[in-house]
C-alpha cells in the first residue's frame, strides 16, 4: 500500500487524532502516510459496504411495494365496480 505513488492532498485533523495517531505511529513503527491511507480504505469499505446494503434494501423494498400495489389494484378495481 505504502508503495503505490498517489495524490497528495491536505487533512486537517483535531488535536485529539493527531495525538492518537502519533502515539501509534511510534508504538507500531508505522508511516504516518501507511497509517492515514489505512485508515482512510477502512473508513472507505465500511461505507461502501453500508450504501451498498442500503441500495439493495431500498431495490428490494421497491418490488414489495410494487407487489402490494399490485395487489390491492384488484380491490379498488372490484370497489369501483359496486359504485
Amino acid at each position: 500500500m505504502g508503495s503505490e505513488k498517489g495524490r497528495f492532498f491536505k487533512v486537517e485533523l483535531n488535536r485529539h487524532i493527531t495525538e492518537d495517531s502519533q502515539r501509534y505511529e511510534i508504538q507500531s513503527k508505522i508511516n504516518k502516510n501507511n497509517l492515514t491511507n489505512a485508515v482512510v480504505d477502512q473508513f472507505s469499505d465500511q461505507n461502501l459496504t453500508i450504501y451498498d446494503t442500503l441500495r439493495k434494501g431500498y431495490a428490494e423494498m421497491s418490488r414489495i411495494n410494487l407487489d402490494i400495489c399490485n395487489e390491492f389494484e384488484v380491490c379498488e378495481k372490484e370497489a369501483s365496480a359496486h359504485f
